[in-house]
């Protein structure tokens, strides 16, 4: 993935991120909309992602913690898209946002 041209770079790693957003927040009062529009994600970014972030990625929505969350794979897309050596960025140091709370919070389970 680090050949893409770099729109195509920002696309992608866009993709992942609706999907964790999508997929985290979906619960069984979402509109059947929002699970269409998830599994859409999902099947796109199956076929293009390498499988350890693909597995990741779905791991973090369905059984996160603090080893897998929506934090890390943002981490694991960066260093896949960004050469490794690009930055030292944490899953700690990633911002998550929730109304009546922090401003930012530590990567949980949800990113909502």
């Amino acid at each position: 993935m680090k050949d893409l041209p770099a729109r195509e770079k920002l696309d992608l790693a866009e993709k992942v991120a609706q999907y964790l957003v999508l997929a985290s927040s979906l619960d069984k009062a979402s509109p059947l909309e929002d699970y269409d529009a998830a599994n859409e994600l999902s099947l796109e970014l199956a076929m293009l992602l390498p499988s350890s972030i693909y597995r990741a990625m779905t791991d973090a929505v369905s059984h996160p913690d603090g080893k897998v969350n929506p934090a890390s794979v943002a981490i694991l897309m960066r260093r896949e898209l960004l050469a490794p050596l690009e930055g030292d960025l944490q899953s700690t140091q990633i911002a998550f946002h929730a109304p009546g709370g922090a401003a930012v919070e530590k990567p949980k389970g949800k990113t909502h």
